[in-house]
C-alpha cells in the first residue's frame, strides 16, 4: 500500500514534469500573470484626465479657473478653445475625456455677486474615469467658489477666519479607512490574484484527471483498487503543491506591491487551505465529467468572468438579484476573495462571524465537491472497465 502511494506520487511528478505547458501554467503562470495585472494598477488612481476648456469669456477670473483645473492632480488641460462644438469634437475623437464650458457672462455674474454657472461634461462611457472626473471637478469648483466668496467678505472688512466660517459653516474632516488613497491596486489586486490562481489551478487539476481517460486510471486498464489509490494520490499531490503555490503567490504580491498586512498571516493561510480543498473537488469533478482536456479548458474560460462578478468582489452582492445571490453562495470565490481582502486590509480574522462563515462554507463545499468527484470517478472507472472487459476477454482468446 505504502509502495503504491510512493509510486503514485512519482507518477504525478513525472507526468507534470513531462508536460512543460502544464508545468508552466501550474507553477509559474499564476504569479507571473498576477504581477502583470497588479502592475497595470500600479498608478493606484486615475490622474491627468485630459480636459478641453471652452473659454467664452477670456478674463483673469476664467484664467484662474482654468489654472485651478490644470494644477489639480486629476486633470490636465490640454486644449483651450472658444467654441463648444470644437470641444465636443475633441471628446468624440478621444483626444479629451472631459469638457469645461465657461459662459460669456461668467465674470460679469461674479462682479454683480450673482451665481456664475460653469458646465462640466465628462465621458462617462468609462465609469472609472467618469466618476473620478465628476468628483474631482466638483472639488475644484467648490474650492474656487470658496476662495472668491472669502475674498468678497474680506473686502467688506471681515477677517479671513470669519469669512471662511461664513462661507463654510460646516467643516468636514474626511478620513478614508483601510485604503486612504482610494487605490485601484489595493481594491482589486488581491482579488485578481485569487481569481487568476483559481482558474489556472482548476485547469491543471481538471486536465490532469481528464488526461487519465487515455491510458491512465480512467481508461479501465487498471484494477479498481489501484485506480482509487491513484485518485487519492492526485488529491494529495495537487493539494500539497497547490497550497504551497497559492501561499507563495499571495506572499509575493503583498510584498512586491506593498499591501498593508493588517491581519494575521495564519488566518490567510487557513483560508487558503480551505480554498484549495474546495478547488480540488471542483477540478476533479470537472475533469472526470468532461470528455477531454479541451472541454475542460472551454468550461473554465466560460466561467471566468461570471465567477469574478458573482463573488461580490467588484460588485456588491446586495445589489444583485436574489436568485444570483443564492447561487453565489455555492461558488468558492464568493467565500474567499472578499474575506482575504478583509483580513489583509482591515485586519479582521476568525474572531469575526463573516470570516468564520466563509471558512465553514468553503469546507462544506469542499466535502460536497469531494463526494461528487469521487462518485463521478468511481462511475467512470466502472464504465471504462465494463467497456474494456470484452477487449481483455477477446485478447485472452486470441492468445489461447
Amino acid at each position: 500500500m505504502i509502495l503504491t502511494f510512493i509510486k503514485g506520487f512519482g507518477r504525478e511528478i513525472k507526468t507534470l514534469w513531462l508536460d512543460k505547458r502544464m508545468l508552466f501554467m501550474f507553477l509559474i503562470a499564476p504569479l507571473a500573470l498576477s504581477i502583470v495585472v497588479c502592475a497595470a494598477f500600479s498608478g493606484h488612481v486615475v490622474n491627468n484626465i485630459p480636459l478641453a476648456v471652452v473659454d467664452q469669456n477670456s478674463s483673469a477670473q476664467t484664467r484662474a479657473l482654468i489654472a485651478a483645473f490644470d494644477e489639480a492632480d486629476r486633470f490636465n488641460v490640454t486644449y483651450v478653445v472658444t467654441e463648444q462644438d470644437e470641444a465636443v469634437g475633441l471628446m468624440e475623437e478621444g483626444e479629451v475625456l472631459g469638457v469645461v464650458i465657461i459662459p460669456p457672462d461668467y465674470t460679469r455674474s461674479l462682479q454683480l455677486g450673482q451665481q456664475a454657472e460653469v458646465l462640466i461634461g465628462v465621458n462617462s462611457a468609462n465609469n472609472i474615469i467618469g466618476n473620478s472626473a465628476v468628483v474631482s471637478s466638483m472639488q475644484v469648483v467648490k474650492t474656487i467658489s470658496a476662495q472668491i466668496a472669502v475674498k468678497s467678505f474680506v473686502a467688506k472688512g471681515s477677517t479671513v477666519e470669519d469669512a471662511t466660517a461664513m462661507v463654510m459653516p460646516i467643516s468636514t474632516v474626511l478620513r478614508p479607512w483601510f485604503n486612504p488613497q482610494f487605490s485601484y491596486l489595493t481594491y482589486l489586486g488581491l482579488g485578481l490574484t485569487g481569481l487568476i490562481f483559481h482558474q489556472l489551478f482548476l485547469m491543471t487539476v481538471a486536465t490532469a484527471f481528464a488526461e487519465e481517460k487515455k491510458e491512465g486510471i480512467l481508461s479501465g486498464k487498471m484494477k479498481a483498487k489501484e485506480s482509487i489509490i491513484h485518485f487519492i494520490n492526485k488529491y494529495i499531490f495537487y493539494g500539497v503543491t497547490g497550497y504551497g503555490n497559492i501561499l507563495v503567490n499571495y506572499y509575493a504580491i503583498i510584498t512586491i506591491f506593498d499591501f498593508p498586512m493588517r491581519g494575521n498571516r495564519e488566518d490567510v493561510a487557513i483560508l487558503c487551505g480551505c480554498y484549495i480543498l474546495c478547488l480540488l473537488g471542483v477540478g476533479a469533478l470537472l475533469g472526470t465529467l468532461c470528455k477531454n482536456t479541451i472541454h475542460c479548458i472551454q468550461w473554465l474560460m466560460a466561467m471566468t468572468y461570471p465567477l469574478f462578478i458573482l463573488s461580490g468582489f467588484s460588485w456588491p452582492l446586495t445589489e444583485m438579484p436574489e436568485v444570483l445571490v443564492k447561487a453565489a453562495q455555492y461558488l468558492p470565490p464568493t467565500h474567499f476573495l472578499v474575506p482575504v481582502r478583509n483580513i489583509v486590509l482591515t485586519g479582521v480574522g476568525f474572531e469575526t462571524e463573516s470570516i468564520v462563515y466563509s471558512r465553514d462554507m468553503l469546507l462544506y463545499l469542499a466535502v460536497g465537491a469531494f463526494m461528487l468527484s469521487l462518485i463521478s470517478f468511481l462511475w467512470k472507472v466502472y464504465s471504462a472497465r465494463k467497456k474494456e472487459k470484452p477487449k481483455l476477454v477477446e485478447k485472452e482468446v486470441v492468445q489461447a
